[in-house]
């Protein structure tokens, strides 16, 4: 029986009202608390049963989505790290010759870039990929600078809820954004705090 089924009781005298829509209490005629909205996403409990029934979920579950964010990013952020060292290599000559104390500030960005992108290639290939079957209650969006102009600079959240009724807060790649749709029922792929790929079942 869900939470809508269960009959209304009287806060005075406990007596179970068993009509629907009734304002006052048949045994003692107190008036009776307004009965619950109905949940928009409908009965979730049955919703999961129904899922974890489905004989696909396990192999969705198991596999390994192939994301366009992640594809390539260590080689791309190894090539991004020789860039900067030989940018600031050569701006270090150009400082030295004009003014040698300059020559140092060239190198300092360098190496604070260097520390950016090793630590985001640390993050990313310590997090483990983790899986399980979430339904999607809500969707924002934060407008970061430049977005107005360029949409793919907007950064997208959402909230998931497990079958507990836990909740997660992630952000989402831009390729998992297309089977993103509130009350959504599926697989989510997250790594760390991003929701990485998205796969509905209902």
């Amino acid at each position: 029986m869900t939470p809508g089924d269960e009959p209304r009781r009287c806060a005075r005298c406990g007596a179970a009202s068993s009509e629907s829509g009734a304002r006052f209490c048949a045994h003692c005629g107190s008036e009776l608390a307004p009965e619950p909205p109905p949940d928009p996403f409908g009965d979730v409990a049955a919703r999961f049963r129904a899922a974890r029934a489905r004989p696909e979920l396990a192999d969705w579950l198991a596999e390994v989505p192939v994301v366009p964010e992640l594809a390539g990013k260590t080689s791309t952020s190894l090539l991004a790290l020789a860039g900067l060292a030989l940018v600031g290599l050569l701006l270090a000559a150009v400082f030295l010759q004009l003014c040698a104390p300059l020559a140092f500030l060239p190198l300092a960005l360098v190496v604070f870039g260097s520390y950016a992108l090793a630590t985001g290639m640390r993050r990313d290939s310590r997090a483990p990929l983790e899986s399980e079957l979430l339904l999607v209650r809500e969707l924002r969006t934060r407008l970061q600078v430049g977005a107005r102009h360029a949409p793919d600079l907007a950064r997208q959240e959402v909230v998931l809820e497990r079958a507990d009724g836990s909740r997660l807060e992630l952000e989402s790649v831009p390729s998992a954004r297309t089977g993103l749709k509130v009350g959504a029922l599926g697989v989510a792929h997250r790594k760390g705090p991003r929701l990485i790929a998205f796969r509905a079942l209902t």
